[in-house]
């Protein structure tokens, strides 16, 4: 395997360390709609996106990389089937891929939950807001799915 598979393998390395992140942060995100708390959640939220933009940095220089051995837009499964099967680094490639698939799919069911719970907690606060109005009791502050 040439030189830039090397390359290639130490950028998915740190994409898979930060995807891992993410899937914590997504977890504790999950903890913190649960319990209602709104400054850890804030926190998380800061911590996310922090991780985001590490992954889009890595993510350009990934396809830097494959820009500049005119594989843009090749995707990681056909960059493997076309290497050695039989090295060492095609094989971490392999594992690596498999594993940010997963994390990737396990990301995405938990931030959909995350959605789902964020959904079901302004439904419940517009409720319990129409519920004091009828008392006379009005709201200081509008209620915003995107606040």
């Amino acid at each position: 395997m040439t030189g830039w598979h090397d390359e290639l393998v130490k950028i998915l390395e740190e994409e898979e360390k930060l995807l891992k992140a993410l899937y914590d942060t997504v977890s504790k995100e999950r903890d913190a709609i649960v319990s209602l708390d709104s400054q850890e959640l804030e926190r998380i939220l800061i911590e996310k996106q922090e991780i985001l933009t590490k992954l889009s940095l890595w993510e350009k220089e990934r396809e830097k990389l494959l820009e500049k051995h005119n594989l843009k837009g090749t995707g990681l499964e056909k960059i493997i089937e076309s290497a050695d099967k039989n090295s060492e680094n095609t094989l971490r490639l392999r594992e690596l891929y498999k594993t940010m698939k997963t994390m990737l799919t396990a990301i995405a069911e938990i931030q959909r939950i995350n959605e789902q719970l964020i959904d079901r907690s302004i439904i419940h606060i517009g409720t319990a807001i129409k519920f004091l109005e009828t008392f006379g009791i009005n709201a200081k502050q509008s209620l915003s799915k995107e606040a």
